[in-house]
């Protein structure tokens, strides 16, 4: 008689709980294909070629800057650090190339003490 108590008191907690709630099955949406567009023309109707790259050597041998980062950013203030990652000046002895402009020149005047600047 105890048994069939338990087995009754168990069943009956079971009914209690609430069913478990499913995940709403919502139909996939189905990816259309991108469309291709079509290649321009030129006014004589041929297509376009694809643009020449530009000439990146030229443009930084002429009026850039060769930073080189010789002491360590170690133990300095956190506008430093930022001005020689600007630079892109990571670690001591990285080595750069930047455009000679005024904007270059002010980050060079912050962390002068820092760095080896040459004309390239």
């Amino acid at each position: 008689m105890a048994e069939e108590k338990i087995v009754a008191a168990e069943e009956a907690v079971e009914e209690k709980k609430a069913p478990a709630k499913k995940a709403a099955a919502k139909p996939a949406a189905e990816k259309k294909p991108a469309a291709k567009k079509a290649p321009a023309k030129k006014a004589d109707g041929e297509t376009a070629a694809k643009k020449a790259p530009a000439k990146k050597a030229a443009a930084k041998a002429e009026g850039s800057l060769t930073i080189k980062l010789v002491k360590s950013l170690i133990g300095r203030s956190e506008k430093q650090i930022a001005t020689a990652k600007a630079l892109g000046l990571k670690k001591a002895g990285d080595v750069t190339t930047q455009p000679d402009n005024a904007a270059t020149h002010g980050k060079i005047n912050r962390i002068s003490h820092m760095v080896e600047v040459t004309k390239a």
